[in-house]
């Protein structure tokens, strides 16, 4: 009788033990850790995001759609932001960039990509223009939705802006100024650079985006 039951005991502590490490496996395969998630984050993860976000951006510098959206610009100095934008500290606020049709006839989709691949997926994203202005290096807004939480990931492309090219904002097109008279009308921040005064190039520019 006691070896049976000594068997028993055994058996029931066996069984015990393999449901107990079921029960381990399955919580850890059941949680997911996204770039949200406060702690550590894959850098698995962030090299996707990082990589998705250079994506867009080649995609959107290959059409022109980055240059038009730098230049798509209210012509207004009471409105000093961009086109359809909320305030020159927050640009389009929590938006994503606007289809900018003055550019192309078909849209830029540069916004539509960001959203679709971040905004859905509840992940937030800003963006900065940055630019020279004499010695220094000064950046306004296009899309702002606070302050990143750590850990967050950025990207960047540069884009190069030329003397010929003009504003795009919808209430001008097709007789918007040039860079240059824009800057000079004290509407449009970013001057010539320095060191281009002597080339057809205006200004070089740098587009990030934060990612978290």
């Amino acid at each position: 009788m006691n070896d049976d039951r000594s068997q028993a005991y055994t058996l029931e502590g066996f069984i015990g033990s393999i449901l107990l490490l079921t029960a381990i496996l399955f919580a850890f395969q059941s949680v997911v850790i996204l770039p949200t998630t406060s702690g550590s984050v894959s850098l698995d993860i962030q090299e996707q995001l990082r990589t998705s976000a250079n994506d867009i951006m080649i995609i959107s510098a290959d059409d022109g759609s980055l240059s038009c959206h730098v230049r798509y610009w209210n012509e207004s100095t009471t409105e000093s932001t961009f086109a359809k934008g909320q305030s020159a500290d927050q640009g389009y606020g929590v938006d994503p960039p606007p289809n900018v049709t003055t550019c192309d006839a078909d849209g830029t989709q540069f916004g539509a990509m960001l959203n679709e691949t971040f905004g859905e997926q509840e992940q937030e994203y800003s963006i900065t223009v940055s630019y020279r202005n004499g010695s220094a290096t000064e950046q306004v807004a296009m899309v702002s939705r606070g302050s990143e939480n750590a850990p967050a990931v950025s990207t960047t492309y540069t884009v190069t802006l030329y003397d010929d090219q003009r504003l795009l904002g919808p209430g001008c097109h097709p007789g918007c100024e040039t860079l240059g008279d824009a800057y000079a009308s004290g509407y449009f921040p970013i001057p010539e650079a320095d060191e281009f005064e002597d080339s057809p190039i205006y200004n070089v520019v740098v587009i990030r985006v934060i990612i978290w």
